[in-house]
């Protein structure tokens, strides 16, 4: 009896412990800076460059300025979300906190000395992203009919500094959405950047099973 009563303490023991591991491995990161709790939600949505006065301030053109551009783009992507009733961590560039979402979305606009040399493009670090990657590349498609790259062309979008930042269920992806140096391109996306904040909100819906919550995009 004694041995059975020690036995069913043991047990016990070994899943609270399991349970008290799986919370803290899920709300704390141990870093050389000390343990630092996760923040959680569904979508996270960083506006590339954005709060940065010096250093990689992102390209500009003579239509507009990728630091200007991806601000409005994650606002209008967080309002629709969130008055869907989804949670966002919104991000400037260098929030560096850690999160655990569904699915993580960095948005930016890409640019080149060459005029329309480059296009949109799509940036992860794990090939588990590529399915959400080519979903993505189908959907953005049916609106943006311009030049594309192949996926993780450049190392900035395959080693993109603030994927470690992000632990997600699905998916953490760089969205380049076009080139703001290529004239064709660029007037498309100044005059739909709010567009784009949709086409992104309704991407991110749909990769969480819940694009019934927002109006899908017309097309631009």
């Amino acid at each position: 009896m004694k041995f059975i009563k020690k036995t069913t303490l043991v047990f016990l023991l070994i899943f609270c412990t399991f349970l008290m591991y799986r919370y803290f491995r899920n709300s704390y990161h141990i870093s050389r800076n000390g343990i630092q709790k996760y923040e959680h939600a569904e979508i996270y949505i960083q506006a590339g460059h954005e709060g940065r006065t010096k250093g990689s301030t992102g390209t500009s053109s003579s239509y507009g300025n990728e630091i200007d551009w991806t601000p409005i783009v994650a606002d209008e992507a967080t309002k629709i979300l969130r008055e869907a009733g989804i949670t966002v961590i919104r991000s400037k560039a260098d929030r560096r906190k850690y999160c655990v979402v569904d699915l993580a979305l960095s948005i930016h606009f890409d640019g080149c000395e060459k005029q329309c040399a480059t296009g949109a493009s799509i940036g992860y670090d794990d090939p588990t992203d590529k399915p959400a990657a080519d979903e993505w590349k189908a959907f953005y498609s049916t609106y943006y009919k311009h030049k594309w790259h192949d996926d993780n062309f450049t190392k900035n979008l395959r080693y993109y500094y603030n994927y470690k930042y992000t632990i997600t269920r699905d998916a953490e992806l760089v969205l380049e959405l076009g080139d703001l140096t290529c004239p064709t391109q660029a007037k498309w996306m100044k005059k739909n950047l709010k567009n784009l904040g949709h086409i992104v909100a309704y991407f991110a819906a749909k990769r969480i099973g819940k694009e019934h919550l927002i109006p899908k995009p017309y097309t631009i």
